[in-house]
């Protein structure tokens, strides 16, 4: 199968595979927040979003550095692999477990430390993981990815299905998320072994190159934690339970629409890695090419988001969980911001710029962190949304700035008329039928979209021919 034919068939298989793991994620919980309700559920919301924080601390910045190093000629693919997972899998051992025990310390129920304690273990797993999802990437093997993806997220909903119908109680169900984060382990381990067997391996001056380059990124990851989960923590000690369980719907929402552009930008990487170096023209085209189906993407989903929001949150969580809606908005406006910042952020990586990201990150985590000590006590979890908003707004300018001084890149909005005026037709439509039913809006919104981008030509061949072709030789493999 020649390079070309690969990355169309990871890509389609990715997504095809990546749709029914967020579908196996909203049914899951549209399980528990009717079954837990309003403070249960953001007890639960709670618990997940404490140990996302530990994740992050252990993350040290391993994940870009690994999938930039391996992507370059002539990488020794099994020292960096071995050495960074030995990293992360040591450095995730110590936060996890030293976390687990800090948490202890703060003003949280018994039944929140005791999930940390237990949510810990499965996110310590898939924290090991993500180092070693490069190695797919390199390869055009991330179906496998996908795989493992879906068939943990599939047996957690197995499980938490059954463990409803026979009652289960709170640290049960915790438990049940752990146990897809095992199972998502061991096929990784299973499907890494033809490129780099996994094992420990302690070359300690790799280690002190590869944390020289890696931490700036480490840091930028607990900033941009600040303002993607800190909020949630901040508003679990500032109001009650039953806000963040609220909040923390909206936020599943937004959550699973932002693999669209982690996944995009997962394949697309290596070629920003490879022609900033090799072809800077080129690198040029790859940028502006993806920024231009990201918002063909980005677009639609905003404003459906927006106009739908009140349908998606019964579909998903019941009448209980209603105004959520209102949240829900304004995180849906920020989508289109995190799928240019997916981009941009790594276009900086690839230049070698990690350090102006920190500094970026740095910025949108102090300005993030003052704007929700000042609206989450007067208005909740709307406030943590709006705050979410003009973080990622600010950050998002910040990158474009540092594009244009440093690497004299200026992406092009020019093809941004076609996916706008398609949208504006499409918002139209969802505000005088929204009486109608949720799938007859869906299906009428996409139909029109797509057929002003088809007569406004939005979307071109070469485009995707652009994207979807590793070098110009078509290489056989």
């Amino acid at each position: 199968m020649n390079t070309t034919k690969k990355i169309a068939y990871n890509s389609l298989a990715s997504l095809g595979l990546r749709a029914l793991y967020v579908l196996a994620s909203l049914l899951i919980v549209g399980l528990m927040t009717r079954y837990l309700g309003r403070t249960t559920y953001g007890e639960y919301a709670t618990v997940l979003a404490i140990v996302y924080v530990f994740a992050v601390l252990a993350d040290l910045g391993l994940y870009n550095i690994t999938l930039r190093d391996i992507a370059r000629p002539g990488a020794d693919e099994q020292k960096i692999i071995q050495n960074n997972f030995t990293i992360r899998f040591l450095a995730g051992l110590f936060l996890f477990g030293g976390g687990a025990l800090l948490v202890w310390f703060l003003p949280y129920p018994s039944l929140v430390k005791k999930g940390v304690l237990v949510a810990g273990a499965g996110f310590w797993l898939l924290s090991n993981i993500n180092v070693l999802i490069g190695v797919f990437q390199k390869h055009l093997r991330v179906d496998k990815v996908a795989v493992t993806e879906f068939l943990g997220r599939l047996f957690q909903l197995a499980l938490v299905f059954y463990l409803i119908q026979k009652g289960a109680g709170f640290l049960t169900l915790v438990a049940a998320l752990a146990a897809g984060s095992l199972l998502n382990f061991i096929l990784i381990w299973y499907f890494l072994r033809p490129y780099a067997p996994l094992k420990l391996r302690f070359d300690f001056g790799f280690w002190r190159q590869t944390l020289k380059q890696s931490l700036p990124l480490g840091v930028a990851s607990i900033f941009v934690m600040i303002y993607f989960k800190l909020d949630t923590v901040m508003l679990s000690l500032m109001k009650t339970p039953a806000d963040v369980g609220l909040y923390s719907v909206a936020y599943k929402v937004l959550e699973n629409f932002v693999f669209l552009p982690t996944m995009l930008i997962g394949l697309i990487m290596p070629l920003l890695a490879k022609y900033f170096v090799a072809n800077f023209a080129r690198f040029r085209r790859v940028a502006d090419t993806t920024q231009r189906i990201f918002l063909l993407v980005a677009i639609p989903l905003t404003l459906g988001g927006v106009f739908l929001a009140k349908q998606i949150i019964y579909l998903l969580a019941g009448s209980d969980f209603a105004p959520a809606a209102s949240a829900l908005r304004w995180l849906m406006v920020a989508l289109s911001l995190i799928f240019l910042g997916a981009l941009y952020s790594n276009m900086l990586i690839a230049a070698n710029l990690q350090k102006k990201l920190t500094l970026v990150y740095g910025v949108g985590a102090v300005v993030n962190l003052a704007l929700n000590l000042v609206f989450i006590p007067r208005f909740s979890y709307n406030g943590a949304a709006a705050t979410t908003v003009f973080t990622e707004l600010l950050v998002t300018f910040l990158m474009f700035l540092f594009l244009a001084r440093q690497i004299k890149f200026r992406p092009s909005f020019r093809s941004a008329w076609p996916p706008l005026l398609a949208g504006a037709a499409m918002a139209v439509f969802l505000f005088f039928f929204q009486a109608w039913p949720f799938w007859a809006l869906v299906v009428g919104g996409s139909l029109i979209y797509g057929a002003f981008l088809y007569f406004s030509a939005g979307v071109r061949r070469e485009d995707l021919r652009l994207i979807f072709s590793k070098n110009a030789d078509n290489q056989k493999t």
